[in-house]
């Protein structure tokens, strides 16, 4: 009885979303992609800039970075977002 209370309470636990946690992408190729999740409360956008046509970063952040000259920044605030 014990055992089957303990796996209620720990499935209860991983199904409970204790907030909403953003999803961003930090690499994308044709064969790969790898995620990064966001720190909740703090981080508020996902993130990708490049810098004249050469592959740049990606990830979380709190705002938009910002943009030096000849690089393009784009942010958004869904998951997966800045594909």
């Amino acid at each position: 009885m014990k055992t089957l209370l303990l796996t209620l309470v720990v499935v209860t636990i991983m199904c409970l979303d204790f907030g909403y946690t953003l999803i961003c992408l930090t690499h994308k190729s044709a064969v790969f992609e790898t995620t990064e999740t966001c720190l909740p409360g703090l981080h508020k956008v996902c993130y990708k800039r490049w810098y004249m046509g050469t592959s740049g970063d990606a990830g979380c952040a709190v705002t938009c970075p910002r943009k030096l000259p000849l690089e393009i920044v784009v942010c958004c605030a869904t998951d997966k977002c800045n594909r």
